[in-house]
């Protein structure tokens, strides 16, 4: 899909588009890239004269709620999962142990950077869930890596906005 069609279900669908495609992305389901879809938002706000505070705000709570589901998951369900997986693959238990050790003397910052690398963003919810980290602390360092995340990117569409 074009940034151009993009934009047409934006003008269709409006802000409840974007936030069902960002909450989508968040629970690492299958959709659209945000290296698209913020880019889009960010120019539509500009051509479309809606409030790009209010688009932001609404991509941060759908990346939140998703975030939040994801770390759900791992809380309740990820040890079995996991459980699994060393049952079948040993050898990946010492790293993931090692990780997990890891993340928990520094899960703040762990979760803050993981939430600026693509693909991990959207997968660090399940172990943070995994190792029970505190659920407030869990959506003050989601929230910040997700605003400075979907803010560049859309902030880039409102710039390319300028020039047309």
């Amino acid at each position: 899909m074009t940034q151009a069609e993009i934009l047409t279900f934006l003008n269709q669908y409006g802000l409840w588009f974007m936030f069902l495609v960002v909450f989508m992305e968040y629970l690492n389901l299958p959709g659209f890239p945000a290296g698209v879809i913020f880019p889009a938002v960010g120019l539509w706000a500009k051509v479309a004269e809606i409030s790009f505070v209010a688009a932001f705000g609404l991509s941060i709570l759908a990346g939140l709620l998703g975030s939040m589901i994801l770390y759900l998951v791992g809380r309740y369900g990820g040890i079995r999962f996991v459980n699994k997986i060393y049952g079948k693959y040993p050898k990946i238990q010492r790293r993931m142990t090692a990780f997990e050790e890891k993340m928990r003397h520094r899960e703040g910052t762990t979760v803050f950077v993981a939430k600026l690398i693509p693909v991990m963003r959207t997968l660090i919810g399940f172990p943070a869930g995994i190792i029970q980290m505190n659920i407030p602390k869990y959506l003050v360092f989601s929230a910040f890596g997700i605003a400075i995340w979907n803010g560049v990117l859309m902030f880039s569409g409102t710039i390319i906005g300028w020039f047309i």
